[in-house]
């Protein structure tokens, strides 16, 4: 027993005051290498080896710097690796919510794509080019801004009477408010060109709109150049007709019968300025929807929604979802992490003295059994009150296994049910009018309270018998009897009697009966159900028992995830029961 006491204390660190500035160096690397090695803390690496460098003669300047750069990263990746870890611990609580979201989302998608109407798109491609040199003037010439003129052209290739135009131009087959909305101008950047895309419900509308709208702007322009080359023309002839005789046959007359030249050539070849290079060709498929599209979005969206449902739904939620949380609300070490499993769901059942047949879910109870032990260095733990801030927390498995752990390993223990208000079984036989905690409490004789409970090993085998004391019949007062000086009476004969009791209590917010206990045991074991008790109801326990002057032992966190230790996996049981 005294080497499994020494296995079960952890080391402690001893630490003394220092007589001298080297016995202080010294002393500071032992303690800050003996944390490392203990805890495993990466921001301590740093500190240690400026220590290092200081004590070789290094200059701590130097140093310093890389530490606090490391150390902005390690905090920097630990952050980061806290965000996945937080985000994927949601979706793993709230999986269902993920994975609807995940099947909806795409599902919709498919759905609204299937009753959307085909659409087919055609796109013709129209270049611009520059205005002919006979209608810009001499100061001009050098003061062309290219984008100034692309900008001008997409303005003008998106004019309603183009629209209007290309409406004529089809017959009638679409009107000129479709033709706006389902024509779009592309461009393509600094290059003089742009695409016109047409959208229609088939695919030889859709190609006839798109060169329509082309050669309607190119007719546009067209006649615009035209008008403009004409009243040139005019105005040289006029002009011309205004010279006399003479100044015809001179220079002048000669300056403008060229000029008239050159404008008639104009006309003749005038364009537009614009030229349809690729003409709009039938589309072989529809465009819209596209079913591939719109499933890849919708998965993508779903997760995204998925993701952010759960988080949301996480955070809002009460309950405290992992061991860590029980740590920080309890501002207490966790004495066990329990796992779900069906064999100790049947260790809740009033009658089954059967341990669990996994070997790591005995290991669970031994490692707590073997923290209360390290307890009773300072102070003797003589009783212990189980209790949890809400029902169904899994207590009276706790206490029960706890129990039945501890009396196959030899120990000298008694297993006291405490809630009054549930009727008391016998071991096992069922019968509800046998004595127990109630009737012992009213008068009733301690050994005719007792019962002994033989504990059936897991392979079968009986071993030792656990000594229990159940509730007894139902009592009008329970919290009077629980209060009442013949209950701490009978706790300090049990202790006496027995090396440690076991005592299972209600839940602290269903009634008060537990709490009347609290000052008379040597300890308290609270129990809590990851991802079902909620941290209000675990802050109202704490501080109901921190008023009466308990003393809290440990957290054992119930329902919790599996987790190796010592070289043990604990493992996820495929069909989990809770306990009860």
């Amino acid at each position: 027993m005294a080497s499994e006491d020494a296995l079960a204390q952890p080391p402690v660190l001893q630490l003394s005051l220092p007589d001298s500035p080297a016995d202080t160096l010294a002393a500071t690397g032992s303690a800050e290498l003996e944390i490392v090695t203990t805890s495993q803390d990466p921001r301590r690496a740093p500190a240690t080896e400026q220590s290092s460098a200081a004590s070789n003669g290094a200059p701590a300047r130097g140093g310093s710097q890389p530490a606090r750069s490391g150390g902005h990263t390690n905090v920097h990746d630990s952050r980061r690796q806290d965000l996945t870890a937080e985000l994927w611990g949601a979706v793993r609580r709230r999986k269902w919510v993920f994975l609807q979201a995940l099947l909806v989302v795409p599902l919709a998608a498919v759905a609204i794509s299937l009753l959307q109407d085909e659409a087919y798109t055609a796109t013709a491609s129209l270049l611009f080019r520059e205005s002919p040199s006979v209608l810009q003037s001499e100061d001009q010439g050098g003061v062309d801004d290219p984008s100034r003129e692309a900008a001008t052209n997409e303005e003008l290739i998106a004019l309603p009477v183009v629209a209007s135009r290309a409406a004529r131009a089809l017959d009638g087959a679409v009107d000129t408010g479709t033709i706006e909305d389902t024509v779009t101008i592309e461009s393509t950047g600094e290059a003089n060109l742009v695409e016109i895309v047409a959208t229609a419900g088939t695919a030889e509308l859709a190609s006839r709109v798109a060169n329509a709208y082309g050669d309607a702007y190119i007719d546009f322009r067209r006649r615009a150049d035209r008008s403009q080359i004409e009243d040139a023309i005019a105005l040289v002839q006029r002009g011309l007709g205004a010279l006399s005789p003479e100044e015809r046959t001179g220079q002048q007359g000669q300056e403008l019968r060229s000029r008239l030249d050159e404008l008639e050539l104009a006309r003749s070849l005038q364009t537009g300025n614009a030229e349809l290079v690729q003409r709009a060709n039938v589309p072989s498929a529809p465009s819209s929807p596209n079913l591939r599209r719109n499933l890849v979005l919708g998965i993508l969206f779903g997760a995204i929604l998925g993701l952010a449902l759960a988080s949301l739904l996480d955070r809002t939620d009460r309950r405290l979802k992992s061991v860590e949380e029980l740590e920080e609300v309890y501002g207490l070490p966790v004495l066990g992490r329990i796992p779900r499993s069906q064999s100790l769901g049947r260790g809740a059942v009033p009658g089954d003295q059967q341990l669990p047949m996994d070997r790591e879910e005995v290991e669970v109870f031994r490692t707590l059994r073997a923290n209360l032990r390290f307890f009773n260095v300072d102070e003797p733990i003589r009783s212990v009150l189980v209790a949890s801030p809400l029902a169904g927390d899994g207590k009276s498995t706790v206490a029960r296994m706890l129990a039945m752990t501890m009396a196959a390993m030899g120990d000298r223990v008694i297993l006291v049910e405490a809630d009054l208000h549930k009727p008391g079984l016998g071991a096992g036989d069922g019968r509800k009018s046998d004595p127990g905690l109630s009737s012992l409490l009213s008068g009733a004789n301690l050994e005719e309270s007792i019962r002994e409970m033989p504990v059936v090993l897991s392979d079968g085998r009986k071993g030792r018998s656990l000594a229990t004391i159940p509730s007894g019949p139902p009592p009008p007062n329970p919290s009077q009897l629980l209060e009442s000086a013949r209950m701490e009476s009978v706790l300090r004969v049990l202790e006496d009697r027995f090396g440690t009791v076991i005592i299972d209590s209600p839940a602290l917010a269903m009634v008060s009966d537990a709490l009347a206990l609290v000052p008379t045991v040597s300890g308290v074991i609270m129990v809590s159900g990851v991802g079902q008790t909620s941290r209000d109801a675990a802050l109202g326990a704490r501080k109901q028992i921190s008023l009466l002057g308990g003393r809290i032992l440990g957290v054992v966190a119930n329902f919790a995830d599996s987790q190796p230790r010592g070289g043990y996996y604990y493992h996820q049981p495929q069909a989990p029961v809770g306990a009860r």
